[in-house]
């Protein structure tokens, strides 16, 4: 690795939150290890050498860390792998919860004790438990981490179900029926995935994680139910940020065969030379993680009294094509380009700034075109600075 390492600083938090924010402990571990050693350089099992800033990086992973295990809600994730699928889908499904601000620990149940998954059972607010199909069945050591479930976990824990299979998949079968029958609630539909999974398939368990760790933090609300808070209730300074408006927009993107869509109204030009804008998204959007330096998208402007944006405000299952039903063209780009929209403008992502809840892009125009020279820009006007 070279001096100018900053550079890698998006790429090392992506690798991170793919690989380690869910096994935090084992990473917090690791670095104790590591610390009296005083080590000249990392060699890591891949990618370049680290010479240079070592306490720097180390200090990442440090607070990498203590932002997974600071937040409120921790959800535990079980699984065996027999060939590795099912460890890829249980990658994917904790990015999704770890984004969605809440914790996750991952457990391969063939390698741990009986007593780290039976506190890490007690401990969590939600389970999610993987499971390939050998011989028709569920690995010993899965069935005895459900045993565990059964027997010492609360039904009103949120319970999730998933596993690769070869043939016929009894697994996911087995373990949605021994749930189901307890009594517990599910954060997602079952998930069974026929061999190795596809980019699609990893985008709609990505997003089956963020909608688990939603509903987790619903049922929390629920707990603590409060009177909705009138304008007049609410404290000046969210008024004051709610009266900045924005243009409504649909931010389209695509990787491969992966497409998603969002509406999003926290849009500004940025710069004019080059003509350059930025767009706000949460971190826990389902389009986040085709929104990196280098992802191409196309900013769609909506125009005023069209439905385009009842369209984005409803709820998508995980994986559900966003696009149906609407007119679209393909761009350039290869992204696409909503028809019915007042003008389009194709975008590539030059930096990525983290800002607490929400990732800030900064992208170039490439080109655009107005579609419609007589409609109005469809506005957002807020109450208040606190929701959108």
């Amino acid at each position: 690795m070279d001096e100018q390492w900053k550079q890698l600083d998006e790429d090392r938090r992506f690798y991170f939150d793919c690989l380690h924010a869910a096994q935090v402990r084992r990473v917090e571990a690791a670095l104790d290890k590591f610390a009296p050693l005083n080590p000249k350089f990392y060699a890591p099992a891949h990618g370049p050498l680290v010479r240079y800033s070592l306490s720097r990086l180390t200090l990442d992973y440090r607070q990498w860390c203590a932002q997974q295990q600071s937040s409120d809600l921790n959800v535990v994730l079980l699984y065996a792998s027999a060939y590795g699928n099912t460890a890829i889908i249980a990658q994917a499904i904790a990015k999704g919860i770890t984004k969605a601000d809440v914790a996750v620990e991952s457990i391969n149940c063939e390698a741990a004790e009986l007593a780290e998954i039976t506190s890490a059972i007690e401990r969590c607010d939600g389970f999610v438990i993987g499971s390939p199909t050998l011989g028709g069945h569920a690995p010993t050591q899965i069935q005895t981490a459900l045993g565990i479930v059964l027997s010492s976990t609360s039904k009103n824990k949120l319970a999730g179900v998933f596993g690769s299979y070869g043939w016929s998949g009894e697994a996911v079968d087995f373990l949605e029926g021994k749930l189901r029958d307890a009594g517990y609630r599910f954060g997602f539909e079952p998930i069974r995935v026929k061999f190795t999974p596809t980019d699609m398939t990893l985008q709609q368990c990505e997003e089956a994680g963020t909608d688990f760790a939603q509903a987790l933090k619903k049922v929390r609300k629920q707990r603590f139910v409060r009177q909705p808070v009138t304008e007049g209730q609410a404290d000046r300074t969210e008024q004051a940020v709610g009266r900045i408006i924005g243009s409504l927009c649909v931010v389209t993107a695509r990787r491969g065969d992966v497409t998603s869509g969002m509406l999003a109204s926290w849009v500004s030009q940025a710069t004019f030379n080059p003509p350059g804008l930025t767009v706000a998204i949460a971190k826990d959007r389902a389009m986040e993680p085709l929104a990196h330096v280098g992802d191409r998208f196309v900013l769609n402007i909506l125009k005023e009294g069209q439905t385009l944006r009842r369209h984005f405000l409803k709820p998508f299952a995980p994986g559900e094509d966003r696009f149906a039903g609407l007119v679209v063209q393909t761009a350039s780009n290869d992204c696409f380009i909503l028809s019915d929209a007042l003008a389009y403008l194709e975008c590539t992502i030059q930096n990525r700034m983290e800002c607490g809840d929400h990732w800030l892009l900064y992208a170039i125009v490439n080109q655009g075109k107005v579609l419609d020279g007589t409609g109005v820009t469809a506005i957002q006007h807020r109450k208040t600075g606190s929701y959108y």
